[in-house]
């Protein structure tokens, strides 16, 4: 059989290389048959595109993480010009308001140094609460009376609550909200939040001992 007769065999039965594809190392592709060499070059180029789409993923969560670092960085800078528990206080609601955009966060202590303070709060709840938070809690879910501790508007859809501790002792909460749901989620990764939480802890440890 002659060249020009396999052609026109194949011109008639166009299904034939694609029953036969594995028998000739051939493999189709969306009703195309390719070399595996080609299929392997297609492959190829569909890994390379998830792994940049993956490398600009990791890109944005490094951009993100370095915005992040950054305004940590000017929430430590104002907790130490702090020198009282009322400018301490101011530090903390201007550097989320400021920095993150969260203008509602709400402390309570109960320190004996903020027992003047209208800080304050011993609620037995509230401590036992606190004791409980190995990490800060995020997601939509909050008790009636930290919900309390904000305006009756927005309604708000997430929190995040921090204990802050002297040692391994809570001595008071952090509470920060939000009116997105999707701002503080169950999913989301708490470090840099807990690394806050000790900053704002010693900052007031420090001046609420010199009340």
């Amino acid at each position: 059989m002659q060249a020009e007769e396999i052609l026109a065999y194949l011109d008639d039965n166009p299904d034939f290389l694609a029953s036969h594809a594995p028998r000739y190392g051939l493999k189709p592709l969306q009703d195309r048959v390719v070399s595996f060499a080609d299929r392997q070059m297609l492959d190829l180029k569909d890994r390379n595109r998830q792994l940049e789409a993956r490398l600009t993923q990791l890109i944005r969560h490094g951009e993100q993480n370095d915005q992040i670092v950054a305004r940590s960085h000017k929430l430590a800078v104002s907790l130490l010009r702090g020198q009282s528990l009322a400018e301490v206080h101011q530090a903390i609601q201007h550097s989320f308001a400021e920095h993150f955009g969260l203008p509602r966060v709400a402390l309570r202590l109960w320190h004996p140094g903020a027992e003047s303070s209208e800080l304050y709060n011993s609620r037995q709840d509230i401590r036992l609460l606190a004791g409980n938070l190995s990490a800060p809690y995020c997601g939509p879910y909050a008790n009636d009376e930290i919900i309390s501790w904000f305006p009756t508007t927005p309604v708000l859809q997430s929190f995040a609550q921090l204990a802050l501790r002297d040692g391994t002792e809570p001595f008071g909460m952090l509470v920060i909200a939000s009116d997105d749901a999707q701002r503080f989620t169950l999913e989301m990764q708490t470090h840099y939040l807990a690394q806050m939480a000790e900053l704002m802890s010693q900052a007031l440890l420090r001046v609420l001992g010199k009340a």
